[in-house]
């Protein structure tokens, strides 16, 4: 019996949860220029930076068996991390403060989810 296509984008969607909720806090920070919004980007964004160059660098498997696992299509991250770097940029051009280095963090996490993405294909796939 295989599962309904409902409870299939359910299960991936409680492992995005904390992405969208992230995604959701960058927009409304640029928005609504909320400085505790602000703080908590200023604190994660490096944080996240620096899992996905372990992950990049670490283990090839790493992210076959975290894809598998959580059954997550890679285009929902792509599409969060552009709405990040889109807001991001946004804020910036307002003027708001380190708005640039954010904006830059999450360049460098999308860039480093495609190439691990393209790494984690077969070879024949590519």
């Amino acid at each position: 019996m295989s599962p309904k296509p409902e409870s299939y984008a359910m299960n991936w969607l409680k492992h995005v949860l904390v992405d969208v909720a992230v995604t959701a806090l960058i927009v409304l920070a640029a928005t609504l220029n909320l400085v505790w919004a602000h703080w908590i980007i200023l604190i994660y964004t490096p944080l996240m930076l620096i899992l996905k160059i372990v992950a990049f660098t670490g283990s090839n498997t790493l992210g076959k068996v975290k894809q598998k696992a959580t059954g997550v299509p890679v285009w929902v991250y792509h599409i969060l991390y552009a709405i990040n770097v889109a807001a991001s940029v946004w804020a910036a051009l307002k003027g708001m403060e380190h708005w640039w280095l954010i904006a830059s963090g999450w360049v460098l996490i999308w860039t480093l989810s495609i190439a691990a993405d393209v790494r984690s294909r077969p070879v024949a796939a590519r």
